[in-house]
């Protein structure tokens, strides 16, 4: 528990230091006086200035934050009865300066987030689906003579490297019939096949072998390691990663027989798969912690950068896809969590080992950028938004205008964290 207490702690204080220290490098670029730059909160531990500007290290490390000169000072109020010196600070820069200064901090965190894609695209390359298909029986496929096992080397006249690019191919000529080459037996056969109006009647084998084992996990209490490959679940054959899931999925607590192989020797045993409760239907369904191998492609630098550039806009469109499901109630609002459930994931990635946890970070990091950007007062894209209005408006908005949206801000900042905390709280209970 105290080393997933401290793993939260990690994430959040790297997330929000450099969420921080976007805001402070722009600042600094469009001459910005900066006052204090923390990290972290709480009594000062250690403290020094440079030109203008205080750096502080804090106590409490979660997160920190910048005192930029002239910030508070954006409500319009009477001239002063004396002259004062002019500061040129925050409040008396032109619109775009303040946008690019605070929408800096929730850039930085998408950039974080490509970087940490970016590096374990690196390190380890792009996992992908062979394009080796399963059948069922009574598909067209299966009456076009396919069958489960087999390669797919053609499709449309195209050669087929992974399962994805079948896919896509399928998809455009849905409806059509198409002549596809099969590796089966060693040998090549073609076959034409009729792709479906709908979704193809084609999927892809997966086979049972282990890549990974969480630790601490069930699959650990019996010895399952990286490289065995399952041969049965609940006296059942295991066929493909599909049929073992399914059968572990339907069984959580229930205690299963399993047997592997490992270079060539049998083992068997049994297993308690435990249950666990999906965040967004609320199901509950069984897990042993083991991850499926696939092939793993290594990639250039350039293909790196265009597979994290993707997978960066892939995570910020499906976040926003999340938040609009769950404020119309399509997805219950119980998937919202909070620093409970950080704590538990991040503890959980260190445990799947470096490549899950630079993926948890940078969905985390991008995350920040998403939910920053909202338009909430307090947020960042709620103080754009407040710096907008006044600029559209050709003046400041007044200390009463501030303070009510300050006001709204933190009461539906507030809301949520109680909100995440019960469901926390909630998790912890039911589980």
């Amino acid at each position: 528990m105290l080393l997933s207490v401290l793993l939260a702690a990690f994430f959040i204080s790297i997330l929000i230091t450099v969420h921080e220290f976007g805001h402070l490098a722009v600042a600094k670029l469009t001459r910005i006086p900066v006052e204090a730059f923390s990290i972290g909160f709480g009594p000062v531990i250690l403290k020094f200035k440079l030109a203008e500007t205080e750096y502080r290290l804090s106590l409490v490390p979660l997160g920190g934050y910048i005192k930029m000169v002239g910030e508070e000072e954006t409500a319009a109020a009477p001239a002063p009865s004396t002259p004062e010196v002019n500061i040129d600070g925050f409040s008396t820069k032109p619109l775009w300066v303040k946008v690019a200064v605070i929408g800096a901090g929730p850039l930085s965190n998408l950039i974080l987030g490509f970087i940490l894609l970016l590096t374990m695209y690196t390190a380890f390359g792009l996992k992908f689906l062979s394009p080796q298909i399963a059948i069922q029986d009574g598909t067209g496929a299966a009456a076009a003579g396919l069958k489960t096992g087999d390669l797919v080397v053609q499709a449309a006249g195209e050669t087929i490297p992974s399962y994805e690019r079948l896919e896509a191919i399928l998809g455009q000529k849905s409806g059509q019939q198409i002549a596809m080459t099969v590796l089966r037996n060693g040998q090549l056969l073609t076959l034409d096949y009729p792709v479906p109006h709908d979704e193809p009647d084609i999927e892809p084998l997966q086979t049972a072998i282990i890549d990974r084992v969480r630790k601490g996990s069930p699959a650990a209490r019996i010895g399952l390691r990286p490289g065995d490959r399952i041969l049965s679940i609940a006296n059942k054959k295991v066929e493909s990663w599909q049929d073992f899931v399914a059968t572990i999925g339907e069984n959580g607590g229930v205690t299963l027989p399993i047997s592997w192989e490992r270079e060539g020797r049998l083992f068997t045993d049994s297993i308690t798969p435990s249950l666990e409760r999906d965040q967004m239907s609320e199901e509950k369904f069984g897990q042993v912690g083991v991850w499926v191998r696939l092939p793993k492609q290594s990639l250039a630098l350039p293909r790196a950068v265009w597979e994290a550039a993707r997978r960066t806009g892939y995570v910020v469109a499906q976040t926003y896809v999340i938040l609009y499901k769950v404020v119309t109630r399509q997805i219950s609002t119980r998937a919202i969590g909070g620093p409970i459930m950080v704590a538990k994931v991040a503890y959980e990635g260190a445990n799947w080992g470096a490549e899950y946890f630079l993926a948890l970070w940078a969905l985390l990091s991008i995350n920040l950028f998403v939910v920053n950007l909202l338009p909430v007062p307090v947020l960042d894209g709620g103080r754009i938004l407040l710096d907008v209005i006044a600029g559209v408006r050709r003046r400041s908005l007044t200390r009463r205008e501030l303070n009510l949206a300050a006001g709204i801000g933190w009461a539906m900042i507030g809301l949520l964290v109680a909100f995440t905390f019960f469901n926390d709280i909630i998790r912890l209970v039911r589980r």
